[in-house]
């Protein structure tokens, strides 16, 4: 997670998160393809890629898999890119440095960059997406994942009803505190009931990642759910030659952007 420091340092809580799930799952790599989609992963062949927000690192990874040439992971905590350079010491070609997203000191340097779950954490989540075009070389595309309003709306009057409380708690009693989310959670989803898509998946995946999903809904200071015409506002107008936005799986948006 990267983004500056507000009231409470959001990068810190995320960073909390990222060293302690360190867990690489066969699933996460089908999880990553799809919050990129429809980017097709063939892009990444060759190419210089820029992750930027890495947490541990898993999505640089699953791109170097991929062929890319080169993967610089970006992230502001400190935590995070600790985790993400041990998770990533044996893939060629990576590297790992700290780093906001509003002061990406490479410019014009890669072909390909991604930003999975990031930008609706930022306090200036404009700044950010400016800041990565100006990374792209011309023809370079811009890959965003980010959280949707359409399909969440229950979670999010439940985040802004707990949200006052949650932020006043410490890394570790959110922690604990997605166990006790987490434990129901994954019974029910283990029941022949009617689920969305995205629940769907989850019920397949094994419980240390449930927790990952209710803890990382938990932690941040700052969560945008986007609707469809606040998405427009937010990337009209960039320096890009053309900004395709696709609802992805009903409950979040991608957004492909070519430099």
């Amino acid at each position: 997670m990267s983004a500056r420091p507000t009231a409470i340092d959001t990068s810190k809580r995320f960073g909390f998160q990222w060293d302690r799930y360190r867990e690489l799952y066969p699933h996460y790599r089908e999880q990553f393809e799809q919050w990129l989609h429809p980017f097709d992963p063939e892009g990444f062949r060759g190419a210089d890629v820029l992750d930027a927000g890495c947490g541990m690192g898993r999505n640089a990874r699953f791109a170097a898999e991929a062929g890319a040439r080169s993967v610089t992971a970006v992230d502001q905590s400190e935590l995070a890119v600790a985790a993400a350079r041990d998770g990533l010491a044996d893939v060629p070609g990576a590297s790992v440095r700290r780093e906001s997203l509003y002061e990406l000191s490479d410019l014009a340097s890669y072909d390909v960059c991604f930003s999975i779950g990031v930008i609706h954490h930022l306090e200036f989540p404009r700044r950010a997406l400016e800041r990565l075009l100006a990374a792209l070389r011309p023809g370079g595309t811009l890959v965003v994942w980010l959280y949707g309003y359409e399909g969440n709306e229950w979670w999010v009057r439940s985040f802004r009803l707990l949200h006052p409380i949650l932020r006043r708690l410490s890394p570790g009693a959110l922690h604990g505190l997605a166990h006790l989310f987490a434990l129901p959670l994954f019974v029910l989803l283990k029941l022949p009931l009617p689920k969305r898509p995205y629940l769907r998946a989850l019920a397949r995946y094994p419980y240390a990642h449930v927790r990952l999903i209710v803890h990382d809904q938990l932690v941040p200071e700052i969560a945008h759910y986007y609707r469809r015409e606040e998405i427009d506002a937010l990337f009209a107008g960039l320096p890009a030659a053309a900004c395709e936005i696709h609802h992805n799986r009903g409950y979040s948006w991608t957004v492909l952007c070519r430099k």
